[in-house]
């Protein structure tokens, strides 16, 4: 397969694209991102290019490597907040979203974790509905025995200490 150089018109093997180890661990980095992320994952490198210069590899390693940690996890936190769950089809609306609106010249995951935390807010509230449902069927008054209603064998058992008790 040949690829071609969008900036100098270079075109050369895949596999010589990949002789370059930041280039290759790059590679192996992205594709180890759930398949949502890994969409839209090389243009989100490119949010990282600072003005007119070229994302260096070493550079998109550890973009692509910090990424990979930051999907890993199963809950985003945001500046105060409270920590939300997430999961990889909100990470992946999350770049969606990093991409759309633009930003130019990122150092940081910050801005697509404040994208993330946002999106994180309607699963974080299904959650919490899920756990309220499960703790009122737990807690249901109208499944749990009448407690004023005793077996036969218990109130015979109370009559009998009443008796010996001489309480009426």
């Amino acid at each position: 397969m040949r690829l071609v150089c969008p900036s100098c018109g270079a075109t050369a093997s895949a596999a010589a694209w990949t002789n370059d180890t930041a280039i290759r661990y790059t590679f192996d980095a992205l594709v180890q991102l759930p398949s949502p992320v890994l969409r839209q994952a090389l243009a989100y490198l490119g949010l990282f290019r600072q003005g007119t210069k070229a994302l260096p590899w070493q550079r998109a390693l550890v973009i692509a490597r910090s990424l990979n940690e930051l999907v890993a996890e199963d809950s985003v936190h945001w500046q105060g907040g409270e920590t939300r769950p997430i999961n990889a089809e909100i990470w992946g609306k999350a770049i969606e979203a990093t991409i759309a609106s633009g930003p130019k010249g990122l150092r940081n995951h910050n801005y697509l974790r404040k994208c993330a935390w946002d999106l994180a807010a309607d699963l974080a509230a299904k959650m919490e509905n899920k756990r309220e449902e499960q703790r009122r069927n737990i807690c249901r008054p109208e499944d749990a025995a009448d407690p004023t209603a005793l077996s036969d064998e218990t109130r015979k058992t109370i009559e009998d200490m009443k008796k010996k008790l001489g309480v009426k």
